[in-house]
């Protein structure tokens, strides 16, 4: 019976500081390296293909809010059609379309505020605006502004190094699905925290 509690009260011991540690070293560091992947496959009038890399960095103002820059590119291919006003087929086949986004973030880290010291796990929203640009096969190339918003995951293994995903919305997408509900793209990224802490907790 003591082995028994002896087992649970090392369990939850060991919990308590993968999660909730109260050293000076579970304070986060303030920047934050973040590199993703994207992709976005839907079939409508353009069954359109849609992947990206990209590459941020972000610094936390204060425990529950952060803001960065970021640059993403990407490829955008497609079936595509165009028929004249005379209905005379003008153009069909495969288009490729090159992405480049760039602009500044901020991310809300809500669970921050209610559990500060939690630093293995994070849910947060995460909103943008830039610019994007973009060169076709088939369309001349536009530059337009750029905005957007989503929601992301992130678990960090080890202290310094995490993993993440995100479901992310923007005008870009939107455009390209003619149609006002935009379908999400999935992001895939890893995060590495550097920089010394801003603050620190005295151990309790």
């Amino acid at each position: 019976m003591k082995f028994v509690k002896s087992l649970v009260l090392l369990v939850l011991l060991s919990w308590q500081n993968m999660f909730f540690a109260q050293s000076a070293t579970a304070v986060p560091t303030p920047w934050n390296l973040k590199m993703w992947y994207g992709k976005q496959q839907y079939s409508n009038n353009l069954d359109l293909d849609y992947r990206c890399i990209g590459l941020g960095v972000d610094y936390s103002i204060c425990r529950w809010m952060s803001a960065g820059i970021f640059v993403n590119g990407g490829t955008c291919k497609y079936g595509l059609g165009v028929y004249g006003n005379n209905g005379v087929l003008l153009f069909d086949g495969n288009c490729r379309d090159i992405f480049l986004k760039y602009g500044i973030n901020a991310q809300f880290h809500p669970l921050s505020i209610f559990f500060p010291n939690l630093i293995r796990f994070d849910v947060y929203l995460n909103g943008c605006i830039g610019a994007f640009s973009y060169s076709s096969d088939y369309w001349p190339k536009e530059n337009k502004f750029l905005y957007g918003m989503g929601i992301g995951l992130a678990l960090y293994p080890l202290r310094h190094v995490g993993i993440y995903y995100e479901r992310d919305y923007d005008n870009v997408n939107t455009e390209f699905q003619n149609n006002k509900r935009s379908k999400g793209m999935n992001r895939f990224g890893l995060n590495i925290r550097f920089g010394s802490p801003k603050k620190r907790v005295k151990n309790k």
